[in-house]
This record gives C-alpha cells, sequence and structure tokens, in this order.
C-alpha cells in the first residue's frame, strides 16, 4: 500500500513536527512556505497538517486536513463537504494549557504583573495594590472544554461562576448559572470579569461591543477565544476613558497586531502572540489524535474529533 503523502504546513505548534517526521507509515513532506504547500498538495499530497488555510491548498488529491487548532472558522467547510474532504480539529489537546494561560492573564492584570513589568523597563520601584480574585464574579463566555476548564479553576479560586453556551438546556459541566447569549449584557453588568473562551462567530460579528463593555464597567475581560469576539474600537475607548480596568488579549482581530495599535502602549493591557495553546507537551497529545485518525483514514478505526461529527463541544 502507498504511503498517504503527508504535508506539513510551516506554522505548527510545538512538537507538531518533531512527531511526524521519522513516522513509519506516511511520507511527510516540509515545505518552507505557503507556495510549497501548495505544490505539494499539487503533487498528490492527500494529508494537510496546518491551522492556516488558503483556498489553493483545496486541490483534488486532498482528502484530510489534521487540524492542529480546535477552531474551524477559517475553512471552506460547504466546499470541503463537495469534494469529500475530512476535518479533524485539535479540540481538548491544548484544553489545560488554554485555561492556565487565561489565568496567568487575568493574574497579570489583577495583581498588575504587567504594570510592574513595564516598570522593571526603567528600573522603577512602585510598590502596586493588586486585587484577588476570591469572591470575584467571573462570566465565562463559551462553555466548552476550555470554558469548562476556566470555570473549574476559578470555582477552586472561591469565585463566583456563571457562564454563557448557545444551548443552555444541553449543558452538563460544572457551572450552575448557565445563560443564553440573550443575556449576555446582563451578565456583564453582574461580572467583575469577562473571559472569552468562544469559537468565533461565522459571520465574524463581535460577541463583545459597547454595550457589553459599559455594562462590565470597572472590571476586566481577558480573550483566549478568537479575536473578533471583541469589537476592538470599543475596547480601545473603554480603557482610554478609564471605565474597563484592564483587557488581556491572547487574540486580536488583526494578527500579528498592528504596531500602531494603541493597544500596545496602554498600561492596563496585557498582550501575548497567540500562544495560549502553545506548551512543549502540545505534539505528544497532538500525536495521539493523529494516531488514531491515521487509522481511521487508513480504513481501520474511527474518527476523532471529525468536524460535524464527535466535537459538538468544540472549543
Amino acid at each position: 500500500m502507498t504511503k498517504p503523502l503527508v504535508v506539513l504546513h510551516p506554522d505548527l505548534p510545538p512538537g507538531v513536527r518533531e512527531f511526524l517526521t521519522g513516522k513509519p507509515g506516511i511520507a511527510v513532506h516540509s515545505p518552507t512556505d505557503s507556495a510549497g504547500v501548495t505544490a505539494a498538495l499539487a503533487a498528490g499530497g492527500s494529508v494537510l497538517v496546518t491551522h492556516t488555510w488558503r483556498d489553493e491548498f483545496l486541490t483534488p488529491s486532498l482528502r484530510w486536513i489534521a487540524g492542529t487548532g480546535a477552531g474551524f472558522e477559517q475553512y471552506p467547510l460547504e466546499r470541503f463537504e463537495t469534494q469529500g474532504v475530512v476535518l479533524t480539529t485539535a479540540a481538548g489537546v491544548h484544553t489545560d494549557c488554554v485555561a492556565e494561560h487565561a489565568f496567568a492573564l487575568l493574574l497579570a492584570l489583577t495583581r498588575r504583573i504587567g504594570e510592574a513589568a513595564r516598570n522593571m523597563e526603567h528600573a522603577r520601584w512602585q510598590p502596586l495594590i493588586g486585587e484577588e480574585l476570591g469572591g470575584k464574579n467571573l462570566a465565562v463566555i463559551g462553555l466548552g472544554r476550555i470554558g469548562d476548564a476556566i470555570a473549574e479553576r476559578a470555582l477552586s479560586w472561591g469565585m463566583e461562576v456563571a457562564g454563557v453556551k448557545r444551548s443552555p438546556a444541553n449543558y452538563s459541566g460544572p457551572v450552575t448559572d448557565v445563560r443564553g447569549t440573550d443575556q449576555l449584557a446582563e451578565l456583564c453588568g453582574w461580572a467583575d470579569i469577562v473571559v472569552l473562551a468562544s469559537p468565533a462567530r461565522p459571520d465574524g460579528r463581535p460577541l463583545i461591543a459597547g454595550p457589553e463593555l459599559q455594562a462590565l464597567g470597572a472590571g476586566w475581560i481577558v480573550n483566549i477565544g478568537r479575536g473578533s469576539l471583541i469589537d476592538e474600537t470599543a475596547l480601545i475607548d473603554a480603557l482610554s476613558t478609564g471605565r474597563l480596568r484592564g483587557a488581556g488579549l491572547d487574540v486580536t482581530r488583526t494578527e500579528p497586531l498592528p504596531a500602531e495599535s494603541p493597544l500596545w502602549s496602554d498600561p492596563k493591557v496585557v498582550i501575548t502572540a497567540h500562544n495560549a495553546g502553545a506548551s512543549p507537551g502540545f505534539g505528544r497529545r497532538w500525536g495521539m489524535l493523529f494516531d488514531q485518525n491515521l487509522a481511521a483514514f487508513t480504513g481501520g478505526d474511527d474518527w476523532i474529533n471529525r468536524l460535524g461529527h464527535d466535537i459538538a463541544r468544540g472549543h
């Protein structure tokens, strides 16, 4: 049997390339740029390992996309269905890592670590009074795997937790106060802290805009979901007027965040470069998914995280 040609996008999380390189049963091609990915797929590549999508990747030989991210809004799903392309995601692979990162951003804001780091650049000794998380109201927007992991950690820290889910009646996780998206503004009014752990909306519209930020008032917001979930103009306004106490952002609407964005210089903002899910353990955990899905691809097992089948809890 001919080995499947697996094409690796050059931008992959830690450990994925190392896991696949030299793996028996597959032939691996590692282009250095998107043009090389397109050429390898056009030359017969049947499997693409990627989080990034370009329409020219959809060649006649492509049969499986082994995604390295939990999201899937970047892919042309209808075209995949027409051509018979299977898409699997990495949902669940980086759950704990992203939940920890959300707390890292949150603590950087409430304990004012971001401001202290800026003071270090100028050798400025300035004691700062930070806030405690215990007793604070936390609203988790998106109660999937990651949202639940954030909620579990918050509950163990003595926080009050409520959440938003598209279908609250179907929820069975650790949060007892679960509301629909129609109550988002009301929940922001209750919260001291809002954490976004939701996939992007299909139409790209933000979940958090002026009214929600106005309701949140003198609170904090953390986004480890998707950059499009926050109206950045409204966010910048809420920060500049002093209503919002801080924002921790692992994702932004445009990535990389443009150098001229005022978010870079705002001392109340902590930014990381969309790396919440990156850790040395990612490649090993993702590889376990890949192995079972490779068996499914070659006809001997069931798919894991196949879009439209068993990833209903998503991000």
